[in-house]
């Protein structure tokens, strides 16, 4: 064989470990729309064609991260050849380097299956939030029995990969070069040539374009109107590393989109700040009350994954949140609230204390905890005891730390609980939990002051443990609608073993949930049902069925709530009383997009680019950013100012009281 047959062959066998590489990140890719097949339901036409269309992109990303893998063993190998000293050693070392990463991108892709059906994005580095609590994230995983057909599906992909490269290098070191073979000089010139084609061909291919100003980007995957289909042709591997790149970029730790000042100045027009009150924050003023329910104890119920979208109320044909629908009937409920981020710890901080979700930030883990102006801080002041139940681990997202250090007098938790009763990583079932709460709370009662009490339900969240020995009969329906109805019938169980205390008509119970899901169709990129969430108030004797349908926020629990309790106190937080102010607009964020909206345009923007506007009212998918930039431009300028004077409040420690 002759030298340049040699290196046709061997170009050969680089050609198939790429190749088998693409076959199985696309195996990957089949998964996500087989475990995501309702989401095609949203695709009434050329559905075929956007599918096709989808992994021809997915085929460009995975050249990307392909083309990162096997850039090292190409140059190694490349000159070697060039110099005749390619040997077995050589070649079998990168045989191995390609082993291990190709297996740890397959690994990637398995994780991301889950991952994207729980919250309808690719894997990003908010994943590494976990890395503090590694094993409590680790357990919650493998008590999931769907990720174990995940994982085996990862070993049988990894094993038939490692299986094809053994072969193919077996084959591969037939035709290495002698160091004694004889090549002409044009032969050695053609080599060269060809080489730094390769090389040039693989650099093409980690940019993933040919346009000059940019390489391949996230956004490049965005080629319709239908979210799923844009989000299928990414490569979990490309937006794992391209957030946790994008996150570590010293630019991206600060938000900086607008001048701080300039950012101040429209949020303390937007919340009616008080200048008598500067010395507080740029945001603090009075708010005064009528406080109907005056020294009631507060009970907020932050139920887990409870989506709007669940619900009868909001066109739910399933029936299975009978409870929460039936308490509108003798509630006030706000119709129009969104939560503020797509993370549980999103929604304790923003409930609890009335502060936005800030993108990508773990505001609960901060290094310096911040002391945090809301419900417990505010209601302790006038007199009241504070508790906090959580279901599993309370020391998960820092929630014991950031809780003790802001007023929260005791933490329930797994630690309490009898150790039969922990069926999962999720620790004990919701009914448990509000059982194992009434001695508690009635304690508290009996001290003759009133009590807040916040509750993180966790039943409703991998892994579902269904529970029947209580009374629970599971409806004839798949799991996940099992498990919204027994997260709903606990609800209705704690409000009977409450109404059996002598405080239950001295109460304010307070519905609200942490997030949404992924549920339905979900018209946009930013999943609309990740948001929108009930708002139920509840209190025996004085609450009545009433709709209240303007637009709120998870931020305005605190102060609405508050009002009805006591007098006045200085809100010094992004939420308002709904019971007498409106929002002109509310903005609320997932990770790597923000989003403004107001009575009848969503806009939104993507971090690593691109922005939208649409009238979401109808579900319209025309983007109307370039017809109407006005109001984009406003509405961004709302939503950077919201997100950098909290940002600055946090870092000037003007989140308190003084």
């Amino acid at each position: 064989m002759t030298y340049v047959q040699k290196a046709v062959a061997q170009l050969r066998c680089f050609l198939n470990i790429y190749l088998f590489g693409l076959l199985f990140f696309c195996v990957f890719r089949v998964l996500i729309v087989v475990t995501n097949l309702e989401q095609l339901n949203s695709i009434a036409e050329h559905q075929t064609s956007l599918l096709l269309q989808a992994f021809g992109m997915g085929i460009r990303f995975d050249t990307v991260i392909s083309c990162y893998f096997l850039s090292l063993p190409l140059l190694v190998w490349g000159v070697l050849f060039l110099l005749k000293r390619l040997n077995s050693f050589w070649l079998r070392a990168g045989y191995v380097f390609i082993g291990i990463l190709f297996p740890v991108g397959f690994f990637i892709c398995s994780v991301d299956v889950p991952f994207f059906h729980y919250f309808f994005t690719r894997l990003n580095d908010t994943i590494f939030n976990w890395m503090g609590h590694a094993g409590f994230g680790f357990r919650m995983v493998l008590d999931e029995p769907r990720f174990f057909l995940f994982f085996f599906v990862f070993l049988v992909i990894s094993g038939l990969y490692l299986w094809l490269l053994k072969k193919i290098r077996k084959r591969h070191e037939q035709y290495l070069p002698s160091k004694f073979e004889v090549r002409s000089m044009k032969q050695t010139e053609i080599m060269i040539v060809a080489f730094l084609l390769l090389l040039a061909l693989d650099f093409l291919g980690i940019r993933g374009r040919t346009a000059e100003k940019s390489p391949i980007l996230v956004g490049t995957a965005y080629f319709s109107n239908n979210p799923f289909i844009n989000q299928l042709g990414l490569n979990p591997v490309f937006t794992l590393l391209r957030s946790w790149l994008d996150s570590n970029d010293p630019q991206n730790r600060d938000l900086h989109w607008l001048d701080e000042q300039d950012a101040l100045k429209t949020m303390a027009q937007m919340l009616h700040h008080d200048p008598t009150y500067h010395t507080i924050s740029p945001i603090a003023r009075m708010q005064y009350n009528e406080a109907i329910c005056k020294g009631r104890n507060v009970v907020l119920v932050i139920m887990e994954s409870m989506s709007a979208a669940k619900m009868n109320r909001f066109g739910s044909k399933d029936n299975i949140t009978p409870f929460l629908d039936s308490l509108a009937n003798v509630s006030w409920s706000f119709d129009s609230m969104f939560s503020a981020g797509l993370h549980t710890y999103n929604g304790i901080y923003s409930s609890l204390f009335a502060h936005p979700a800030l993108m990508k930030k773990h505001t609960m883990e901060l290094v310096t905890i911040p002391r945090m102006a809301g419900f417990p801080n505010t209601l302790k002041s006038k007199g009241y005891h504070t508790i906090f139940f959580t279901t599993h681990d309370e020391m998960f997202d820092n929630m014991s730390g950031f809780l003790s250090a802001n007023d929260v007098e005791t933490i329930v938790g797994e630690k309490d609980y009898p150790s039969a009763e922990i069926k999962s990583t999720l620790g004990v079932p919701d009914e448990f939990m509000f059982r194992f709460s009434i001695p508690k709370l009635n304690a508290l009662s009996a001290k003759g002051k009133p009590f807040f009490a916040a509750f993180m339900t966790g039943s409703d969240h991998d892994p579902h443990i269904i529970p029947t020995d209580h009374g629970f009969v599971p409806p004839k329906k798949k799991e996940s609608l099992q498990i919204v109805a027994y997260a709903d019938w606990s609800l209705r169980k704690f409000l009977e073993y409450a109404s059996q205390q002598s405080w239950y008509n001295h109460t304010v119970f307070v519905f609200v949930a942490d997030h949404g899901a992924n549920w339905g169709d979900n018209t946009y990129d930013i999943t609309l049902s990740y948001h929108h969430i009930p708002f139920v108030v509840f209190a025996p004797g004085i609450t009545m069925a009433k709709s209240f349908p303007q637009l709120a926020l998870q931020t305005d629990v605190f102060p609405t709530v508050t009002s009805l309790v006591t007098d006045s106190f200085i809100n010094n937080s992004f939420g308002i009383n709904l019971f007498k102010e409106k929002h002109d607009c509310i903005v609320f964020s997932a990770d790597d997009k923000l989003a403004c909206m107001n009575d009848s345009l969503l806009y939104f923007f993507r971090t690593d680019g691109g922005e939208k506007l649409y009238r979401y009212r109808h579900n319209d998918l025309t983007d109307y950013s370039t017809q109407f930039p006005q109001q984009a431009k406003q509405m961004r300028h709302n939503a950077c100012s919201w997100l950098q004077t909290s940002q600055w409040l946090l870092k000037n420690e003007q989140t308190r009281l003084r």
